[in-house]
């Protein structure tokens, strides 16, 4: 009887991890920053389809990308295309809601693990806050 409790509560919480945790489109539309110096990018989300970059006292205009999000795991996997349809010339990060107004970002190259965030120092993961609230 005590296994097949401890096998329920165990089951339970990988679901409910499973479900707590997605990110969805919707949740990104908005302004990110990383408010760590003048000089680091900012993030805006236009739509759920569009995407620009931004540094911090970079007065001229931005161009608007497209991107994809694969929610079908934690973290996400998104992808931003800078030529329609040509996989040259797009970037994938890992990316994960913390909360509704803090992203968890990870720039991902060529071979590297698109299951989870590095915990390689030289990899950096970037925490960024929601401006437009």
């Amino acid at each position: 009887m005590k296994k097949i409790f401890v096998i329920f509560l165990f089951s339970l919480g990988i679901v409910a991890k499973s479900y707590s945790q997605k990110i969805n489109i919707s949740d990104l539309v908005g302004t990110w920053d990383q408010n760590v110096s003048s000089q680091a990018a900012t993030i805006i989300f236009d739509d759920t389809s569009r995407v620009r970059f931004s540094y911090k006292g970079h007065t001229g205009s931005t161009t608007k990308y497209y991107y994809l999000l694969n929610n079908s795991q934690t973290p996400a996997v998104l992808t931003v295309d800078y030529k329609a349809n040509h996989k040259r010339n797009r970037n994938i990060y890992l990316i994960e809601l913390v909360d509704k107004n803090t992203i968890k970002l990870q720039v991902l190259h060529k071979d590297e693990d698109r299951t989870h965030f590095s915990d390689d120092k030289d990899k950096i993961v970037t925490l960024m806050r929601r401006m437009d609230l």
